[in-house]
């Protein structure tokens, strides 16, 4: 009895596996190209029943999970490595990949609180888990595709050859102009204060954003 649990286990693994490798290309293309969509998408999916929710694409802290992960691979193919540093605790994060995907999660998902709990700092909301909940699947949506663009591009620039700092370079600013402009769409859909307003709203919670990732590194660097 106990094998064929095992055995049935292993076949949902392996249909959602198998399932990734469909709905993750397709995710990242609409959330790449298509941000409009998939905002009013993420709603439309948040208000259906919790079993019927994102059945055509991957669940959006998955997906941001997936896209750090790809980037770590990505980085691998490219000949990047993390350097452990003089911290113990670096040397505790970098000493094996689970704890390494871990804290990159961390970092990255810094982005998507701040800028969910931005919008409602905005609108005057109160904040709590679940008023917070819906913009902040959306932002894991919007934050994976600047995941693997800024994740590549810091690889190429560490990496040495003759064109790496160049392609990375010219990467890292069309995935900080891509996030910047999704983030000023979205804070204009969501209020409608005015496209300037709109952009200043996107660069001060961003900025908010690195700050703390920035904050976070120092500590580790120090610790």
């Amino acid at each position: 009895m106990d094998f064929l649990k095992i055995i049935r286990s292993f076949e949902e693994l392996l249909y959602e596996a198998m399932t990734w490798l469909l709905f993750y290309p397709r995710t990242l293309w609409r959330c790449l190209i298509h941000p409009d969509w998939i905002i009013a998408y993420t709603d439309k999916e948040l208000g259906e029943k919790p079993g019927e929710q994102f059945v055509d694409t991957i669940s959006p802290p998955l997906f941001l999970i997936m896209s750090i992960a790809l980037t770590y691979g990505i980085g691998l193919a490219l000949g990047a490595r993390v350097q452990p540093g003089d911290s113990d605790t670096l040397r505790a994060i970098t000493a094996n990949v689970e704890n390494l995907l871990a804290f990159r999660a961390l970092f990255l998902s810094m982005f998507p609180i701040v800028m969910a709990a931005g919008l409602l700092h905005t609108r005057g909301q109160p904040i709590d888990r679940n008023t917070l909940r819906s913009p902040f699947y959306l932002q894991c949506y919007l934050a994976a595709p600047f995941a693997v663009m800024s994740g590549t591009a810091t690889s190429l620039l560490v990496v040495p050859g003759p064109h790496h700092q160049l392609f990375g370079g010219v990467l890292l600013a069309v995935a900080l102009v891509w996030f910047v402009t999704v983030q000023t769409r979205w804070f204009f859909h969501q209020i409608e204060p005015g496209w300037w307003t709109a952009f200043g709203l996107a660069l001060r919670y961003l900025g908010l954003a690195f700050l703390l990732v920035f904050v976070i590194v120092v500590v580790l660097i120090l610790v």
